[in-house]
């Protein structure tokens, strides 16, 4: 494998004192060094070591692509002034130079075997992470765009170590503020190696985004953990990458186990209109979930955002982890939560769900629409319609509210179902309308005082307060309202 002149004068400067003449190529473009007295014939991509003894540079073609290493107390030909200079400081001598840049090419070769071998073998993607966090000296994550940790090889204490990122009130502001943050979303379809700074999650990286099909799914991320990350480990990084991107292909991804019975049960009666209701209840009986306990549905829309970064199934397991016996499933591009309240009261005592995630509804940007407490098995996909349409009229009603119950818009929802063949004013009562038209003829205000009348339950000393008018002139148009009727 070819390496990169940062990266070999990085890794030499643990043994020895360099100076270089200009910046470091990045570029894996050296090959192994090999020995070599004669120096009229350089090659592309070749790395030399000069002592002086060379005598004559007469009709040399040098390539593009070389690295020169000048020994102490050699001056150097001007032919070589502007090319990559690196000039060894120390009484290192040939030989002992010569071996350590063979040692770091070897390094590097074993690397790239053991991982080959690895995808060869069939191995995870854990098993690629294993291999190679010795060689870039810090800790290593695959995650996903949905914030799934797929795999990590970690050094010391690391939120990473959750199977989901931010599925914790500790970590999940994480998940907020780098689903709102510019940078996080200029670089999710970036090419090749980037840095990500510390701003965000407290610890840099140096990372590679890993695609399907041109889209960026997973990442790659190199934490500066242990130590500081030198950008000259960025093409070494897209080598694994590449092999991560294979295993992924090959779906060799090391699973956690997990127990989705619940989940796919949910799954299946929302998705499936003809479900056998009888079949359902009894598989929700064997996991606990019994028909004399009481329910609710909560339906949250997801962000654009949400949609762009796939971090629905990050907030699933949050949502699971904050709301006692609750499970969370995608469902049409919402994210659908069924809540146990009889378990959940039980071991929390009486709480209200609204009041604890309302805080982080508002964060991520999120609307939620909440059905009716019911009991039993056989009303549970209608309280997911009961949740849905709370949050789509809520929406319409009141735009600037994040929580939405049914209980609050079951009347306009009544309306709304009432006057979809017909328009409201072949429903409503044929006398409301003469009162509608009297007061669009004779400027009175009859139709809003008997909705006021109403609305504060036949209270006529509170309804003339609000009219801001005499209670005996109320009792009068009252009485008039009563005549027309």
């Amino acid at each position: 494998m070819k390496l990169s002149a940062a990266y070999i004068i990085y890794k030499l400067k643990k043994h020895i004192r360099l100076s270089e003449q200009a910046a470091a190529s990045l570029a894996p473009v050296l090959k192994a060094p090999y020995f070599q007295c004669d120096f009229g014939d350089f090659q592309e991509g070749g790395i030399y070591i000069y002592d002086g003894k060379a005598s004559s540079f007469d009709h040399v073609h040098l390539p593009s692509n070389l690295l020169i290493f000048c020994l102490k107390d050699q001056k150097l030909p001007s032919l070589f002034s502007k090319k990559s200079i690196v000039f060894v400081l120390d009484d290192t001598d040939f030989v002992t130079l010569y071996n350590l840049l063979q040692s770091i090419f070897n390094e590097i070769t074993k690397w790239q075997e053991a991982i080959m071998n690895s995808r060869l073998n069939g191995e995870s993607i854990q098993q690629l992470l294993a291999l190679s966090a010795p060689l870039f000296e810090n800790s290593m994550v695959v995650i996903g765009m949905d914030f799934t940790v797929v795999a990590a090889q970690l050094f010391g204490d690391h939120f990473y170590q959750e199977t989901v990122f931010g599925s914790s009130d500790t970590t999940y502001p994480y998940v907020t503020e780098l689903k709102q943050d510019e940078l996080y979303n200029a670089v999710r379809e970036k090419e090749g190696f980037f840095y990500y700074p510390n701003k965000t999650t407290g610890t840099a990286s140096l990372c590679v985004n890993l695609k399907k099909f041109g889209k960026t799914t997973h990442r790659l991320l190199l934490l500066e953990d242990l130590s500081p990350i030198d950008s000259c480990y960025g093409f070494l990084l897209e080598e694994l990458a590449r092999m991560i991107e294979h295993a992924f292909s090959h779906n060799a991804v090391h699973r956690t186990v997990k127990d989705m019975t619940l989940h796919s049960i949910i799954q299946m009666f929302l998705t499936d209109r003809t479900s056998d209701y009888v079949t359902i209840s009894q598989k929700l009986d064997n996991l606990g979930w019994y028909s004399r306990h009481e329910y609710e549905c909560l339906v949250l829309q997801t962000t654009y955002m949400d949609q762009e970064n796939l971090t629905a199934k990050a907030t699933c397991n949050y949502l699971e982890n904050i709301i006692p016996h609750s499970c969370a499933v995608l469902h049409s591009d919402n994210i659908v939560v069924f809540i146990n309240h009889t378990l959940s009261q039980e071991e929390q005592g009486d709480y209200n769900v609204s009041d604890k995630i309302i805080y982080f509804i508002r964060d991520s940007l999120m609307k939620a629409g909440f059905s009716r407490l019911m009991v039993g098995h056989l009303n549970l996909r209608r309280q997911y319609v009961q949740a849905r349409i709370a949050l789509e009229l809520g929406n319409k009603k009141n735009p600037s509210k994040w929580i939405h119950h049914f209980n609050d818009i079951s009347f306009d929802y009544i309306l709304e179902q009432a006057t979809k063949k017909l328009p409201g004013y072949m429903i409503s009562h044929e006398k409301l309308l003469k009162l509608k038209i009297m007061d669009e003829n004779n400027d009175t205000d009859y139709m809003h005082t008997l909705e006021l009348y109403l609305d504060n339950h036949l209270n006529a000393v509170k309804t003339a307060r609000e009219l801001f008018i005499h209670r005996s002139t109320f009792l009068y148009r009252l009485d008039k309202i009563k005549e027309i009727l």
